[in-house]
Formats: structure tokens, C-alpha cells, sequence
């Protein structure tokens, strides 16, 4: 699979980002149009039948509410790009208002964050508290009917009711000081009577004796009128003793919204031949829940709400009550018998829904947990509510004793000092803005002068620091913008000299490829900067007698291809010669130029040379020295034109079509690739060293036949040396290779399938080297 094009995947994003835009802008208009009329109508019939409770009417309040919204939303969003736009353009704005958010942002949060943990704190301190104070309660109430019951067992037992009464109210008034509205009841029975066990004392009948209170301070809330003499329910079966905190829920089909909760503790013992059981009672009264207030320090509520469960999750201490209550719970909630009296700001509020308001707007609450004393089951419920003001929050913190007072003097100070230092800093940054933003302001002039061509203007910053070298750059910059003109100029100048030599340098290359019945060629050169350095060529002598080559000059660019230019011109030079002098041969013999002529020119007598083979410097086209001589002439040529820094590497051969022999010199260059119809491999390397470089060296000369399937692949360094992207490079080998696999393939389509696998091996890597090939490939059929 293909690499996925995010580059592609990110403008088709901004294209259908630029159609919605312009389909909003051409859209929105008419929609503001609309919602402008629709308005008008819902104004002025707004109140008549046109817009009932009918369904036309609903779909024309509602098309109103949709158009005029969306218009609304359009247009305050392009005003507020607008004016962010207008309001951010400055730099000095954006730094300023980044220093209001860098400077105040942490003093709203560190404040915001160290007042919700003062409310957390006091919330916890004071919700533990009350639990402590209903723990004490349980304690005291636990030890005193332990107290009770061994008292019970020392009265004598000829002691009548109408005493033992006297004596449990007694000790019932004595336990109010402590706990208000304590209530006592007594169970004895005989340890010889049957059926009745110390562990079922109390189940299914009522006490024998009880003492409750009738103070309406002292009793309990909700709709329980239950005694306290009622049968023990059967969940206390079996245990010796029990206290805790519990509630009798009220009827199952009563209006009342609030339980009955109380302190309960259970002692049973057997001693002196007689079971007793004590049950003590103290019900969230008035007054329990005001020395719960004088004890704590500050105002709490009774509020048990029947049905009001919390999750476990929430603890044991405290929730903010954030649900609005009714107004028959807020009714409900103030005349609770066992409510405590309400504070000044609730005794200002008259008003049912006003009392709600202060109840759920600053009210925690404290969750406890509390037995369902008709059937057992613990689970945690809203006990109390705390009135909790941020003042109230300081004053737990804080407190009036001395620790109170130090720890307010220092926060004074510290909130001096911070504010000090917030002072300091907002200082400082508009100094550090001004300094910054007074640079940018006159670069920004700057860019107005450069804009308008005045090169002269300069910065003038006293500054020494790194806005003062930025504006010294730019004054570097604007006097030096005027020489990158002009070497932009020269250079574009150059780029178009470049062109046009790479335009005349095109038309130094071959521009067709000669007919042979048994031979095809092909060729090409790419050049790896605009003009090339490589040259091939390919040229019909005479009829059937074809020359071709491949040089490269040393060096790259414009100047080898100069040097280039120079080889290609001594190369035809040497071609008309020779074919020159076959035409001279031809007319002398008066056979055709290729037929045998006398070698008497030649100097060499009775000399007779064979159809096809000539004597050497006859014609140039003998046998023996053709092609060594025409190198050994470009050599001469080059060396006399050029510097001896200025070479190159050439091979040169020529074929003849009659008998398909391959005659060539390899003066330096790759040794090419002759594949046999079989796959057997020759390298052509016969020859010489590079030419225009010493005008004294000799040349030879080999011949190859080139059966029918034979192919013959010549190339330059820049096609072997090709590299990939970890660079290495690409290998005569491969290059073997791949012309032995393909050597079926036409001479064009092995040219196509070579330089295609160097594009795949370098990839996109740049050319180092100018890439040439000429591909030789002879064809099937028998020799003429």
C-alpha cells in the first residue's frame, strides 16, 4: 500500500473549509433577512391567534427561534473575530492582555483554590464535630442505662411499682442536665418464669415501668407517637447490649416528611434471680440540638428527611445540599419539634420560599449513620444541617485565641506583601512591554520604507540587548537587500544563459537513429545540471557503416559541456573525413565504397586489399587502424583546444551491417556490456587512457561480431554511480544484471527499463553526475 498523503489529506481539509465559507457568505445574508421579519412578526402578533398552541402556530414560534438564533450565533461570531482581529493586531495589546492572564490568572485560582479549601476544612472540621458531639451523646446515654440496670438490681425485692416509678423519674430527672429529654423504660421479669430468656427480654410486651417527658423542648420530632414503653422490636434479640444513633420512620401513608430520630441505648442483665432490661432514650430534641450548638460553637438544624439515603461514598460527614426543597419540606423543615431555633437570618425570612433559598444556598449538611428502629437496617442519612457563611469559615480557622490572632496578623502580612509584589510585577511588565513593543513598532516602520524601495532608512535602538541586535540586523539587512538585487539579476541572467545552453546542447545530440536491417540503437543523456557533460552520438558514415559513442568530460555544468561540445565537433570532423574519403575511393576504384581498391596510394606496392579490408591510411576505414586513428585525432584535437585539467573519457566504435562486426577503442571510459544470444558476458575494454590529456599517447583497436541476440550496453559513471538515500551506490553488477535478465527487450525499451530502475534505486535523491546510455542491440537473421 502507498504512503498516505496528509499533505494532500490537509488541502482537501482547507478546500472544503474555503467552500464552506463562501457558501455561509453567501447564504447567511438571506437568513439574517428572514430572522429580521420573522421577528418583526412575532413582535407585533405575538399575541394574537397567529401564534396559539395550534401546530402552525408552534412551527412559526419555533422557525423563529431557529432562524433568529443562528443569525445571532453567525454574526456575534464574525464581530468577535472582528474584534479580536482589531483588539490583538498591536503586539503591545497581545502582551499586555497575555500578562493580565500570566499575572492574574494564578492569583484567582490560588485564591479561588485556597477558599474552597477553607470551605472543605471548616465544612469537614465542623461536620466531625457534630458527629463527636452525637458519639458523646450515644456514650453517656450507654453508661448511664448501664447505670440504670445495676441500680435496678440493688433496689430490694420487696420494693413495690408505685416505688420503683418514683425512683426511674427520679433518676430520669437526673439525667437531663446532660441529656435533655431523656427518656427510661423498664423491663423485669422472674429468671424462673418460663418461656422468657434473657436474650428476648422486651419482645412482645411493653415495660413495666417508663418515664418519659412531656416538655415541648424536650421532645421529639417528626410524627412518631410511639412510647418509649413499646415492645423491643426483634432485631435486639440476643444482644446483651446496643446504642446508637435511630430513627422510626414516620407512617406509611402519613403527609409527614421527616423520621423521628433519637439516641437509643439497651442494657439487659440477670442477677438476684431476675431478668432486667433498660432502655434509654434521647430524642433530637430542642434542646438536645441547642447544646449540641453551644458545645459545637456555631448554628446547626435538625433536618432528618425520611427517604433522603445518601451513598456511602459521601462519608460520614458532610454534602452541599444543591436540590432545591419544596415548599411543604421547608414548611415541614422549620416547625420540626426537634429543630433548633432559627437564627437571625432565617427569623427575617417570613417568606416559605425564602426559608428554602437559605436552606439550599448556604447549608451543609452532615450525614450520619442511623438504624431503622423498627426493623434494624443501618444506613446513612442527613442528620443535621449546618448554617456555614465564609465568615463563619474564617472565624473555625482562625478563632479569637491567641494561635487565632497570629495566624491573622501574618495572613494580613502576607496578603501585604503578595499584593506588594503583584504590584511590582505588573510594573515591570508594562516597563518590559513598552521596551519590547516600541523595537517591533519601529521594525515595523522600517518594513514600510523597505516596501517602498528606500533602502537608506535605519533602526536607531539605544538598546543593548538582543531587540537591539535584531534592529541592527535589520539595518544590516536593508543595506545589503540592494547587492541581493543585483546578484538575483546576475544571476537570472545566468540561469537564462544556462537555459540556452542546454537548449544548444539538445541539438548536439543525435536527433534520429539510423535503419540498419541488423542492428537497433538507442541513447539517452539526462544531465544533472541543465547542461551536460556527457555526450553520445551515433553516425551513418556510409551505407551500412555506422559510428557510435559515449564520452564524459571530466567536471559537470556549463564548462564540460563546452569541452562536451568540442569532442561532439572533432568526432564529426573525423566522420565527414572518412566518409569523404570512401566517396574518393568509390569513384577511383569505380566500385562501390566498400569494394576493394589498390592500396598504390598508400604506398605500398603491389599491395592488393579484399572487398571490405583496406590497407591502413588508405581511407580510414580499414581493418586494421580505423577507429584507433580517428581517437588518436580527437586526442590531438582536445589536447591543442583545451587545458590539460579538461579530459575525457570516450569509447568510439563503428559496425559494419555487412558482416556485423563491431570495430571500437575504449579510451578510458566503463568498459560496456556485450551479452551473447547465450547470456555469456564481455567487457569491452580494449584501448587507451583518457583523451586531451597527453597528445603523445597511442590508441588500439579490437573487433567483436555481434551475432543475432547479441546486445551491447555502453553507459557512463553517472548511471553506475547513481546512489540511494543511505548512499550507496547503485553498481555495475546490477547493471549486468539487469541487462542479462531484459536482453530480449528492444534497444528503446532496455533504455526505458535502465533509467527506470536508477529513478527507483536513487529515489529522490538529486543527480549527482550526469546519466548516459546507448543500447545496442543486433537482430536475428543470417549475415549478408
Amino acid at each position: 500500500m502507498g504512503r498516505l498523503n496528509f499533505r494532500g489529506m490537509g488541502e482537501g481539509a482547507r478546500r472544503w473549509g474555503w467552500r464552506a465559507r463562501v457558501w455561509l457568505r453567501r447564504v447567511m445574508p438571506r437568513v439574517a433577512v428572514a430572522a429580521v421579519l420573522l421577528l418583526a412578526l412575532r413582535l407585533l402578533f405575538g399575541a394574537t391567534p397567529l401564534y396559539g398552541q395550534h401546530v402552525a402556530g408552534r412551527l412559526l414560534g419555533l422557525s423563529t427561534f431557529l432562524v433568529v438564533s443562528l443569525a445571532l450565533v453567525y454574526y456575534g461570531a464574525r464581530a468577535l473575530f472582528w474584534l479580536k482581529r482589531r483588539l490583538l493586531w498591536r503586539v503591545r495589546r497581545r502582551l499586555v492582555i497575555t500578562y493580565l492572564f500570566i499575572g492574574l490568572t494564578p492569583i484567582i485560582l490560588l485564591g479561588m483554590l485556597g477558599l474552597l479549601a477553607a470551605l472543605i476544612g471548616t465544612g469537614q472540621s465542623m461536620s466531625r464535630i457534630v458527629a463527636v458531639q452525637v458519639s458523646t451523646t450515644e456514650r453517656e446515654a450507654l453508661a448511664n442505662a448501664r447505670s440504670l440496670a445495676d441500680e435496678l438490681a440493688r433496689l430490694p425485692t420487696a420494693t413495690n411499682e408505685r416505688a420503683v416509678q418514683s425512683w426511674l423519674d427520679e433518676r430520669r430527672a437526673l439525667l437531663h442536665p446532660s441529656l435533655p429529654g431523656a427518656c427510661v423504660a423498664v423491663w423485669r421479669t422472674p429468671a424462673a418464669s418460663g418461656g422468657v430468656s434473657p436474650e428476648t427480654l422486651g419482645e412482645g410486651t411493653s415495660a413495666q415501668f417508663a418515664s418519659e417527658t412531656t416538655d415541648e423542648r424536650t421532645r421529639g420530632g417528626g410524627g412518631d407517637t410511639t412510647p418509649v414503653s413499646a415492645p423491643l422490636p426483634e432485631w435486639l434479640r440476643g444482644r446483651a447490649e446496643w446504642s446508637g444513633l435511630a430513627f422510626i420512620p414516620p407512617p406509611e401513608h402519613s403527609r409527614e416528611l421527616f423520621a423521628s430520630p433519637s439516641v437509643r441505648a439497651l442494657v439487659r442483665r440477670t442477677s438476684g434471680g431476675e431478668h432486667r432490661a433498660v432502655l434509654v432514650v434521647v430524642p433530637m430534641s430542642r434542646a438536645l440540638v441547642e447544646k449540641f450548638r453551644e458545645n459545637a460553637g456555631f448554628n446547626l438544624n435538625l433536618y432528618f428527611l425520611d427517604g433522603r439515603d445518601v451513598d456511602a461514598n459521601i462519608g460520614a460527614n458532610e454534602v452541599e445540599i444543591q436540590t432545591s426543597r419544596t415548599e411543604a419540606e421547608a414548611a415541614a423543615a422549620a416547625s420540626q419539634p426537634g429543630a433548633a431555633d432559627p437564627d437571625p437570618q432565617l427569623e427575617a425570612q417570613s417568606n416559605l420560599d425564602q426559608f428554602g433559598e437559605q436552606m439550599t444556598g448556604k447549608r451543609y449538611v452532615v450525614v450520619l449513620p442511623a438504624v431503622n428502629w423498627l426493623d434494624g437496617e443501618t444506613d446513612s442519612h442527613i442528620s443535621f444541617v449546618l448554617s456555614f457563611t465564609l465568615a463563619e469559615a474564617f472565624r473555625q480557622i482562625l478563632g479569637n485565641n491567641e494561635l487565632g490572632q497570629v495566624l491573622t496578623r501574618a495572613m494580613l502580612w502576607l496578603a501585604g506583601i503578595f499584593l506588594f509584589l503583584e504590584l511590582l510585577a505588573l510594573i515591570s511588565a508594562a516597563w518590559m512591554t513598552r521596551a519590547v513593543t516600541g523595537t517591533v513598532h519601529k521594525l515595523y516602520r522600517a518594513t514600510e520604507y523597505i516596501k517602498r524601495g528606500d533602502f537608506s532608512h535605519r533602526v536607531h535602538v539605544r538598546s543593548h540587548d538582543q531587540l537591539g541586535e535584531l534592529a541592527a540586523a535589520f539595518n544590516d539587512m536593508s543595506a545589503n537587500i540592494d547587492a541581493l538585487l543585483k546578484q538575483r539579476v546576475a544571476f537570472e541572467r545566468l540561469e537564462r544563459e544556462v537555459e540556452i545552453a542546454a537548449e544548444v546542447q539538445a541539438q548536439l545530440f543525435p536527433r534520429s537513429v539510423p535503419r540498419l536491417p541488423t542492428l537497433e540503437i538507442a541513447g539517452e543523456c539526462r544531465a544533472a545540471r541543465g547542461v551536460a557533460g556527457d555526450y553520445y552520438d551515433y553516425i551513418e558514415i556510409a551505407e551500412g557503416l555506422v559510428a557510435f559513442a559515449l564520452g564524459d568530460v571530466s567536471g559537470k555544468g556549463i564548462s564540460a559541456s563546452l569541452v562536451m561540445s568540442n569532442l561532439q565537433a572533432s568526432l564529426r570532423a573525423q566522420t565527414t573525413i572518412i566518409a569523404e574519403r570512401l566517396r574518393l575511393a568509390a569513384r577511383t576504384a569505380g566500385a562501390p565504397a566498400l569494394a576493394s581498391v589498390s592500396a598504390s596510394s598508400s604506398g605500398v606496392a603491389g599491395v592488393e586489399a579484399s572487398a571490405g579490408e583496406m590497407p591502413c591510411g588508405v581511407t580510414g576505414v580499414d581493418t586494421e587502424c580505423a577507429v584507433e586513428n580517428m581517437v588518436s585525432s580527437i586526442n590531438e584535437q582536445l589536447c591543442r583546444s583545451t587545458d590539460a585539467n579538461r579530459f575525457a573519457t570516450l569509447f568510439l566504435a563503428i559496425y559494419d551491417d555487412r558482416t556485423r562486426t563491431l570495430r571500437y577503442t575504449n579510451a578510458g571510459h566503463n568498459a560496456p556490456i556485450l551479452v551473447r544470444p547465450d547470456g555469456s558476458l564481455e567487457r569491452l575494454t580494449e584501448g587507451g587512457t583518457v583523451v586531451g590529456a597527453f597528445d603523445f599517447i597511442t590508441y588500439a583497436e579490437e573487433r567483436v561480431r555481434l551475432e543475432p541476440g547479441a546486445l551491447l550496453v555502453v553507459f557512463s559513471d553517472g548511471i553506475s554511480e547513481a546512489q540511494n538515500e543511505t548512499g550507496e551506490e547503485y553498481g555495475e553488477e546490477r547493471l549486468v544484471r539487469l541487462a542479462v535478465s531484459n536482453r530480449k527487450l528492444s534497444a528503446d525499451a532496455l533504455r526505458r527499463a535502465v533509467f527506470e530502475e536508477i529513478d527507483l534505486w536513487s529515489g529522490a535523491q538529486e543527480r549527482g553526475d550526469d546519466q548516459t546510455v546507448v543500447i545496442v542491440k543486433a537482430k536475428g537473421g543470417g549475415d549478408r
